[in-house]
């Protein structure tokens, strides 16, 4: 049995034909007419002549919504954008200063939402070691684009080359396989575009015209950028419950506890109710004690309608309260407060009362007695 030597790369194995194909797959290592190389040489500009434009750049830093303006126009062409006005000014110390503004094209579409007047505020006049750089085409190098019937063509769409095929003819029965398809490289070179010698601040000169376009901006600037809008038909509707919105409800009713609105002490009322001034709630007890020479606390917050805390903080200042004896839990104006001696005891508060009452301090100042 006879070996194959295999060639261009494709591996043969005994016994079997390779195929043409595989053969010329392979694309070769230089298929390119014209090659051209960059030498490594930078394009500088002219450092003797103090005018080249690309040796006396300016560095600017324009505001934002400018730049994005900017950002939109051609790159293929150059465009005249504005004018740069300069002038020579005397300032305080009788020294003259440079003045610098650009006034920007009118006419142009990209400036009609922007400032057309920017003063350029000088911030570095001897800048050193900033450049800018940029890249162009070899010279000499002719894309495949450049004339013929294929002209303005995108490269996607261009008709492909048919390979030929070994003696012309395809084997009968099979298809051809797909050629790959290899854009050719535009060679580039780097290119000093500029070196910057001054560094500005661009500020827009607050004009009448201005001042009206920087607030319709800020004014679109708070509007939103995403709104909702309910179609409802011809009527609104009414009572309408959402999809969900009942079972809801039903599963988080029993998550939080409430409280019942009826269901409050009367504790939770005395601490609503309103303080007196502290004469006037003097003046109230000193009547109330004209009435009785002994009033229990119960009776006296019904009377007066007050705090229990309040109450027992004046109460302690002008009078005392009996721990036994018949009038035990009872207070009495103290000797030097007395006025006139009326009856002995005055009656508790209403019925149930007392219970709701009678606080902490109370149930300690009962006295207690041991049973055998």
């Amino acid at each position: 049995m006879a070996s194959v030597k295999s060639e261009h790369g494709v591996k043969g194995e005994q016994g079997i034909k390779p195929d043409p194909e595989d053969i010329k797959s392979v694309p070769p290592a230089f298929d390119e007419d014209d090659v051209y190389e960059d030498a490594g040489d930078l394009d500088f500009y002219n450092t003797e002549n103090p005018q080249d434009p690309d040796g006396n750049a300016y560095l600017a830093h324009i505001p934002k919504y400018l730049h994005d303006e900017w950002a939109q126009l051609s790159r293929d062409e150059e465009l005249v954008i504005g004018k740069v006005r300069t002038w020579t000014e005397v300032d305080r110390s009788g020294q003259q200063v440079q003045k610098l503004a650009i006034l920007l094209d009118a006419k142009n579409p990209s400036h009609q939402n922007v400032p057309k007047e920017y003063t350029l505020e000088l911030k570095d006049g001897n800048l050193l070691n900033t450049f800018m750089f940029t890249e162009q085409n070899l010279p000499g190098f002719k894309g495949k684009s450049q004339g013929g019937p294929n002209n303005n063509i995108p490269a996607y769409l261009r008709p492909k080359p048919v390979q030929p095929k070994e003696n012309g003819k395809p084997e009968p029965g099979r298809r051809g396989r797909r050629e790959p398809y290899y854009r050719k490289a535009i060679p580039k070179k780097t290119k000093l575009a500029a070196r910057f010698s001054r560094e500005v601040n661009c500020q827009p000169v607050m004009t009448p015209e201005t001042k009206h376009i920087l607030a319709m901006r800020a004014s679109d600037a708070l509007k939103p950028k995403a709104t909702t809008s309910v179609l409802a038909g011809t009527r609104n509707p009414v009572g309408v419950i959402h999809a969900g919105t009942a079972v809801g409800n039903q599963k988080m009713s029993g998550f939080v506890r409430t409280v019942d609105p009826k269901a409050k002490t009367k504790k939770q009322k005395d601490e609503r109710a309103a303080r007196m001034e502290r004469h006037v709630l003097r003046d109230a007890i000193f009547a109330l004690f004209d009435e009785f020479r002994y009033w229990p606390m119960g009776g006296m917050k019904e009377r007066l309608k007050q705090p229990e805390a309040w109450l027992r903080e004046n109460l302690e200042d002008i009078a005392n309260m009996h721990k036994s004896g018949a009038f035990s839990n009872h207070w009495e104006l103290k000797p030097e407060y007395r006025r006139s001696a009326g009856a002995e005891a005055a009656p508790d508060a209403a019925e149930g009362a007392d219970d709701d009452d009678m606080d902490i301090d109370d149930d300690e100042n009962i006295q207690m007695e041991d049973v055998v």
